[in-house]
């Protein structure tokens, strides 16, 4: 009998699939995990539980219809890294589709964007091209107003040419906005605008809500974003514009365009992809010409006219029409702005350019097919220098990347090795989190959430699966106020025999050093109580009515208490407690595939053997399982006690880190399985398993 010391010393190869479980030598087998459930795995080499996930809002209270095909849908709104959006479409119970918008404050405190209950004053100055003729217009309305253009348009709607030293005024319903064009203010060319607007109050705590056309479906439109504006296209309904001019003020605009290109109409159809791309605006595909691209005149958005005003003759700035003529009708599926214009069709991955590496002009133009593999029509993810697509059929993460060897871009497969999580669902959403640990996160279609931990420079790329009392339904990500980017997810429930939609937010990564500052709850609701002179020996919490009728886990203090059952919105505590985490309970778990250890005899996969001991390197973790499986006995797991007996009783625990030795209590056997579990509000981070091995001769 040889014994030995078999060491797992990353998890960074994620979750692999069951048909590499006898790929011992393979590179990533050593890394990779047969089961890594709820526990995400970093690029520095440990595995972790993933944060919970706050509860935001109930959906279903603000109208939405839980029986539409498609209910929901989430993108992210950026005006800067400091104020930023989930942008939350839903499908109401009026037939027509709705937009919320998410935010967290400079406080921290995460929640829809709400009415403040103040008048906002609008002095903004804008800066543009001023040709001295009528052939602009600011666009008003009630409580917003907009200078995407340069001219007035009157309470008559008729067209004022403006000039250097006219005062105008124009009446938006209940409110006055000055539009003055200054003597003196135009030079070189330039004009410069004040206006000055007093927008209505929106009602203290009233949710800000968007209403859409009927037409409107939030499941196929595509969007681009410049400034504080979103671009809206889909093929039902002529291109939109949404519009931020203050946080609590937006608006919904339809975009209307000089020089339209003859192919858009309710005939034809709308276009239904859009990106921006060298100073132009991009469309691409609709029904009339799915293969074709149309791009603005340069500098100006609403511009698609092909010659120039003077002469008729196309110069470098003027707009531009392309079709990619692939012999077969593949449709655009995502384009994508890069150093190239990147784009996508059902068959072929495109890049778009100038001759000689130039910008695109309407006489210089070249589109080049790269790859033949096809792709689905999710919004691209841009990550470095590489553009990631979901193939057809959605079952495949592709990389779209120029490989400098063969001077031209290749793709390549991201999921190859974890290929059983998509195999018999499609990804249907997805979002990339870049800080702090680059995970892009993919929704499939049953509602499972993937993860994959990805760094390509330094060779990760694994993936993690994840779980939740409900299932997951869409997803963005925009930067957060803290360090760390902010997931924003839409969960669906079932509460009382009820389906609901509930906004949620993944919580900050646990880096404390007290397990109260842990959220490994979903659905959680975080509550501070400032305990009085005499605490009574019971203490009510409410504000749960989200989770009526289920049994909730509760962190008190950094303590585990018992789980209580939602009754009438609360729960009863057994003690006085100052911070409480209250939520759904959900299971992590890494099951590590197992390094072979050579001998005389060759190897020892196959081999009769044993485990004695588990040597477990943890770092900050508290309340974890340690179970085995074998075919017999099934699972049977066992809680590390991590008190020791200079704890005091009632006093918190703290989180552990350094090896922790474990008894391995069992028999000889031709494969070993064990796992590492988490089914407590408690972190739990591995950095390394050595196993003690006995095997027989």
């Amino acid at each position: 009998m040889t014994k030995s010391f078999r060491h797992t010393h990353s998890f960074t190869a994620g979750e692999l699939s069951p048909l590499l479980h006898s790929r011992i030598d393979f590179d990533r087998y050593r890394n990779g995990s047969s089961k890594m459930h709820n526990m995400v795995c970093s690029p520095l080499g440990p595995v972790s539980n993933r944060p919970g996930l706050e509860f935001i809002y109930d959906l279903n209270s603000l109208g939405l219809d839980p029986e539409a095909p498609f209910p929901a849908r989430e993108i992210p709104f950026i005006f800067n890294e400091v104020q930023t959006y989930a942008m939350v479409f839903f499908m109401h119970t009026d037939g027509q589709a709705r937009l919320i918008f998410g935010n967290t404050n400079s406080e921290g405190v995460s929640g829809l964007v709400v009415g403040s209950g103040i008048p906002v004053d609008f002095s903004p100055n804008w800066t543009m091209a001023y040709t001295g003729v009528g052939d602009y217009a600011v666009l008003f309305s009630e409580g917003t107003v907009t200078a995407n253009h340069v001219s007035h348009l009157s309470d008559e709607d008729v067209l004022t040419v403006l000039t250097e030293t006219t005062d105008y005024t124009v009446i938006i319903t209940s409110t006055t906005a000055t539009f003055t064009v200054t003597e003196g203010t135009i030079t070189g060319g330039v004009l410069k605008i004040s206006i000055d607007l007093t927008a209505d109050a929106i009602p203290l705590g009233e949710v800000i809500m968007l209403a859409f056309p009927l037409a409107w479906s939030i499941k196929d439109f595509d969007w681009a974003q410049s400034a504080d504006e979103m671009h809206i296209s889909q093929s039902g309904l002529n291109p939109h514009i949404i519009q931020r001019y203050h946080h609590e003020h937006w608006q919904l605009v339809s975009q209307t365009f000089a020089n339209s290109p003859d192919d858009w109409s309710d005939e034809y159809g709308w276009p239904e992809r859009v990106t921006f791309h060298q100073q132009r605006l991009i469309f691409a595909a609709n029904t009339l010409k799915r293969q074709t691209g149309w791009a603005s005149t340069a500098g100006n958005f609403n511009n698609f006219g092909r010659f120039d005003g003077g002469s008729g003759a196309l110069t470098a700035d003027s707009a531009i029409t392309f079709t990619l003529d692939s012999g077969t009708q593949n449709k655009i599926q995502w384009i994508s702005s890069g150093k190239l214009l990147h784009i996508g069709t059902m068959g072929i991955e495109w890049t778009v350019q100038g001759n000689n590496r130039e910008s695109l002009t309407p006489t210089n133009l070249l589109a080049q097919g790269q790859t033949n593999h096809g792709s689905e029509p999710n919004k691209v993810l841009s990550i470095g220098s590489a553009t990631l697509f979901i193939e057809r059929h959605g079952r495949t993460v592709n990389e779209f990347v120029y490989d400098y060897n063969f001077d031209s871009y290749t793709t390549s497969n991201m999921a190859v090795l974890a290929s059983h999580l998509t195999e018999q669902y499609s990804i249907q959403d997805w979002t990339y989190q870049q800080t702090p640990d680059s995970i892009i996160w993919c929704i499939r279609e049953d509602g499972v959430l993937l993860g994959v931990t990805y760094q390509r420079q330094h060779k990760v790329v694994g993936w993690h699966q994840h779980s939740t009392q409900g299932s997951f339904e869409a997803i963005t990500c925009i930067p957060g106020n803290t360090r760390e980017d902010d997931v924003w997810i839409i969960v669906k429930r079932l509460i009382g025999g009820e389906v609901k939609y509930y906004l949620e937010k993944m919580a900050n990564w646990f880096i404390g050093e007290n397990p109260r500052e842990g959220r490994f709850l979903d659905s959680y609701r975080f509550i501070e109580i400032n305990p009085p002179e005499t605490s009574p020996t019971v203490k009510t919490v409410t504000g749960l009515d989200h989770l009526e009728g289920l049994k909730v886990n509760i962190l008190a203090d950094g303590t585990v208490h018992s789980p209580q059952m939602v009754i009438n919105g609360g729960i009863e505590l057994d003690d006085f407690y100052t911070e409480i985490v209250v939520g759904l309970q959900y299971i992590s778990e890494v099951w590590p595939l197992l390094n072979v250890i050579p001998d005389n005899l060759g190897t020892s996969f196959g081999r009769v053997q044993r485990v004695k001991e588990l040597i477990i390197d943890f770092y900050k973790t508290l309340g974890v399982y340690i179970g085995r499986f074998d075919s017999e006995d099934g699972e049977q797991e066992e809680e590390i006690a991590f008190r020791i007996p200079s704890d005091l009783t009632g006093v918190q625990v703290p989180l552990y880190t350094g090896l922790y030795h474990w008894s391995y209590h069992e028999g000889f056997d031709r494969e070993i399985t064990y796992f590492i579990r988490q089914k407590q509000p408690l972190p739990v981070t591995v950095r390394g398993i050595t196993d003690v091995l006995e095997i027989l001769e």
